[in-house]
């Protein structure tokens, strides 16, 4: 698929001592691929790098606008940084249908394709339309509440989740008490560290370091998956992504949601956290080579025996 891009957002992670040196470098290659693109640069990313509104990047005039602005306008968010970073710009242009990229600067980077060190290379196809647009699902949360006001639960908190929603115990040593339901229908009571209800692409996150499953991001899907449970037989569960899923706090003292770590919200005894699809998905760019396999096999390290090291990968007989 070829996308027409006119106008680029650069986001980056603040705290990134080469984040100024790789901003050039991406405008290097944007302005070689293709003169007539306009570039901005997201507010607290310039104010980060000291870059004032009119500043000149390689004979450009640097555009400066904030988030809300450059959601509305720009054909691509160029988001420089981690898994973390991506996820918070994703959730943010995600209701506007951006297209989202990511050159990694963090550790991981499941999300992020790019490395910077190949950007000459690897970035201009992109720039020049030349990618895989890839749509993955968002969640949507909420926290139902009953108030002095209010007879029946009322929403109190919301926010999307690219990754995950986490229901944690918090810093108090103790179990919480969840009961569980799809569709209205019990599914079963969960006492433990917390439940995590993840995305596709929240599978190789938290979910995974407690033994959750890895779901292929084309997958329509989420995963429950219990953390620390006291019952060694509650396993994690697949679910369709369309279904609706209701948590209740049992035993909330010290509890707390996490929305991709990025959201927190403390909760209550009889707090409902409402959880279904968002109807506003985030679209990736990726490169025309892009392979999840790959990323998978090399993320986490797949394949590593010694004896297959520096070998090509096998191919099937003929």
């Amino acid at each position: 698929m070829t996308l027409k891009i006119n106008k680029i957002g650069i986001f980056g992670k603040p705290n990134n001592n080469n984040l100024a040196d790789i901003i050039e470098k991406v405008f290097f290659v944007i302005k070689n691929s293709n003169p007539k693109i306009k570039i901005y640069i997201e507010e607290s990313t310039a104010k980060y790098c000291s870059i004032e509104d009119n500043h000149v990047v390689l004979d450009t005039k640097v555009n400066i606008e904030t988030i809300n602005t450059l959601k509305d306008s720009i054909d691509l968010a160029i988001v420089l940084g981690g898994d973390g970073t991506l996820l918070g710009i994703a959730r943010q242009v995600a209701s506007t249908g951006v297209k989202v990229l990511g050159i990694n600067q963090g550790k991981l980077g499941f999300t992020t394709d790019l490395d910077v060190d190949a950007l000459d290379k690897n970035l201009s196809p992109l720039i020049q339309g030349k990618g895989i647009i890839e749509k993955r699902d968002m969640l949507d949360v909420s926290i139902m509440r009953k108030t002095d006001k209010t007879k029946i639960p009322s929403s109190i908190f919301n926010a999307p989740a690219f990754n995950d929603a986490v229901v944690s115990r918090g810093a108090i040593s103790h179990m919480v008490e969840l009961d569980v339901f799809i569709n209205n229908t019990y599914l079963q009571t969960i006492r433990g560290d917390g439940l995590i209800v993840c995305t596709p692409t929240g599978s190789t996150a938290y979910a995974l370091s407690v033994h959750g499953p890895i779901l292929h991001p084309k997958l329509e899907a989420l995963t429950l998956v219990p953390v620390a449970p006291q019952a060694l037989s509650s396993r994690p569960i697949v679910l369709p992504i369309d279904v609706e899923t209701k948590i209740i706090i049992k035993n909330g003292r010290g509890t707390a949601l996490h929305c991709d770590m990025q959201t927190i919200a403390e909760l209550q005894d009889n707090d409902i956290i409402l959880i279904k699809r968002s109807k506003f998905p985030v679209f990736l760019l990726h490169p025309k080579n892009y392979d999840y396999f790959s990323v998978l096999r090399r993320k986490l390290n797949w394949s590593s025996n010694p004896i297959l090291a520096g070998l090509p990968d096998p191919k099937l007989p003929k």
